[in-house]
């Protein structure tokens, strides 16, 4: 009667377990055929054209920064399978779905089977596994990697004198993979490694660490390669140092940033413990499972803070599983029934703030770089007047124009215009032929952009955002009407946001009717702006917009826009556009001349305190300078530019 109990038991859990492989199934395969490539998916892809392995490794590996492993694997894959997205993708959903089933038997063997259904559940819904599993690089492919190493090397620990060589075999070669994964994954392998050494049986001690001989043995053929991308240090060009937000961003990052996903998991552990406990808790696992999650986290972050920025939340991925192993470790093993209840409100917070709370569908499956070529097509098929330009990355930009068949009549921003200066010429000489302009543009490009385009059309008539750029319709407009943050004018009264301001220096243009602000020579600090960012902004995206008419007998050398943000007294963002970059070969140095220079708050850190802007020229060439319609203005930016990494 015992052993039917027992069989039904585990009939009715693993059917528990097969639901939540299906939900993971179903979240990572949606709509399958329509997933978009990345950015990186495509820098890999075009580091895969090479006819003789050398080859591969020497300009397809070594520049990129990771190990060769998945790098290889594409490179004899996409021979075999083509490199259409569905066939790439495929093997990774495949890694995404296995990982979710390994947490369930690394959990049930270290603690018990409701951890086990848990942890699966957890896995299988939340964005973080989901996102990754849907994208070719080494980071699923990891997370499966170091979940089949930590499998074979508890049996070593728990039990070596069960099949010890077939373990130990298997768990060499899982280390092995991620070795050649990711370097980040390699870290994991060792700190599991050195693990093992302290608490596997000291008789089994001498095989165990010639398993780690081997293991070694196996990436000596790496090591030249390791050592070369270790000289190349971090990627400070674009990924900033973390700060003390970037632990507390992480978690609220796993968990989708729903609070109710947080409330759930932690107190469903907590009301294990007060309910009392059957089975005795494993401290050592506990503890494993901590040290896993934290070592990673800490020797990235510092080594971060102080060398080179290497950490983001996806080389995480690896030790990841294991802070939910330590969340959960408290939950005491439940009946099928409970068990069934427990995962299913686990599914249902998580697909719930998956789909309508992260916009997962919806921004992960429209890439930017293929709606910055179908809305121009869409445009272009509604009104030819106009002028297209379209700022995007060359290549894929070359790889959807023949997928879809869309002509490639627009002006190409990075090899035909290229810098601020040719814009403008282009501006002032097509602008009068047409009344709409159209861009398409990543989020790299230049600030400075838009605000010189509504120099000609002032008018955004449509602007759509997707997840690492925007495209936009720009109209000529002459009734527009815009509330300015604040702007320099005669007469002011005294307040908390101008100072150097002198009334003396305003005079009036008799040729424009204009008030105009004169900067002596010899000046080289003009009026200062300066505000609560926060009083200004009203979403930690957007751009704020300076400009000014600036005209001298002079050039207009070295005379700048300049925008500080300063946080408790200490300086965070400080940049600044020359003057001359607006002005024309065939300007005369007596005519007014629009400057402008934007802030992209969305590439500030305003986290660390009350933050204040300050706006001012910088007149170093000290040179006679006149300036008017100096104005500071709030321009709206895009929600979710980073919205598959940041809360919406």
């Amino acid at each position: 009667m015992n052993n039917l109990k027992t069989i039904a038991l585990k009939l009715s859990n693993r059917s528990i377990l097969f639901i939540i492989i299906i939900t993971a199934a179903v979240l990572r395969l949606y709509n399958y055929f329509n997933i978009p490539y990345t950015y990186d998916e495509f820098s890999a892809l075009f580091r895969l054209d090479f006819h003789q392995f050398s080859e591969l490794i020497s300009k397809g590996v070594k520049i990129d920064g990771h190990p060769a492993g998945i790098q290889v694997f594409l490179y004899f894959f996409s021979d075999l399978f083509g490199t259409s997205e569905w066939a790439i993708k495929l093997p990774f959903v495949i890694f995404g779905i296995s990982s979710v089933y390994l947490i369930y038997v690394i959990a049930k063997n270290w603690f018990n089977e409701t951890v086990g259904l848990l942890s699966s559940a957890f896995l299988a819904s939340i964005q973080y596994t989901i996102m990754y599993s849907q994208i070719a690089r080494p980071y699923i492919s990891g997370l499966f990697f170091s979940l089949l190493m930590v499998h074979f090397w508890t049996h070593l620990i728990r039990n070596p004198e069960r099949n010890f060589y077939r373990n130990a075999l298997l768990y060499v070669l899982a280390s092995s993979l991620c070795s050649y994964n990711h370097h980040f994954s390699l870290l994991f392998a060792a700190i599991v490694g050195v693990s093992g050494v302290f608490l596997i049986r000291k008789d089994y001690l001498t095989h165990y660490i010639l398993c780690g001989v081997l293991i070694f043995a196996l990436y000596i053929p790496h090591l030249n390669i390791f050592f070369y991308q270790l000289s190349m240090g971090g990627v400070e060009q674009w990924l900033a140092k973390p700060d003390g937000n970037f632990i507390i961003d992480y978690v609220l990052y796993v968990f989708n940033y729903s609070g109710l996903a947080l409330i759930l998991i932690l107190v469903i552990p907590v009301v294990s413990i007060f309910q009392g406990r059957k089975n005795k808790l494993n401290k050592r696992y506990v503890l494993i499972s901590l040290i896993w999650f934290l070592l990673p986290l800490l020797i990235g972050f510092f080594y971060s803070k102080y060398f080179s920025a290497v950490l983001q939340f996806s080389v995480l991925i690896f030790s990841f599983p294991f802070f939910i192993l330590t969340i959960f470790s408290q939950v005491k093993s439940y009946s099928p029934r409970i068990n069934l209840l427990l995962v299913a409100l686990i599914l249902v917070i998580n697909i719930t703030t998956l789909i309508f709370q992260r916009d997962h569908y919806d921004l992960f499956y429209n890439s930017v770089y293929e709606h910055i070529l179908t809305d121009y097509n869409s445009y272009q098929e509604q009104d030819v007047n106009a002028l297209y330009i379209v700022d995007s990355h060359q290549k894929i930009t070359e790889y959807y124009v023949s997928k879809l068949g869309i002509d490639s009549n627009y002006i190409n921003y990075s090899t035909s215009i290229g810098n601020i200066k040719n814009l403008k010429s282009l501006l002032d000489q097509k602008s009068t032929d047409v009344d709409k302009l159209y861009l398409g543009c990543l989020y790299s490009i230049s600030p400075n952009v838009i605000p010189l385009i509504r120099e000609f059309f002032p008018l955004i008539e449509h602007q759509n955002d997707y997840c690492g750029g925007s495209t936009y319709i720009f109209r000529k407009s002459h009734s527009l009407k815009e509330k300015n943050i604040d702007f320099l004018a005669p007469n002011m009264e005294p307040n908390e946001h101008w100072s150097s301001v002198q009334n003396s220096m305003f005079y009036m243009d008799d040729k424009t009717d204009q008030w105009a602000y004169r900067l002596e020579e010899g000046v080289e600090w003009g009026p200062t702006f300066s505000a609560p960012v926060d009083s200004i902004i009203q979403h930690h995206n957007d751009f704020i917009d300076i400009s000014s008419d600036f005209q001298s007998d002079d050039e207009l050398n070295q005379v700048y826009l300049v925008a500080l943000i300063e946080s408790n007294g200490e300086p965070i963002h400080w940049s600044a556009t020359a003057v001359d970059e607006f002005v024309l070969s065939d300007s005369v140095s007596s005519e007014w001349t629009k400057g402008h220079h934007s802030v992209k708050l969305s590439d500030v850190n305003l986290n660390q305190g009350e933050s204040v802007l300050k706006v001012f020229v910088w007149n170093n060439s000290k040179n006679k300078i006149n300036l008017r319609n100096f104005q500071i203005k709030l321009r709206k930016g895009n929600p979710v530019i980073y919205g598959l990494y940041e809360r919406l």
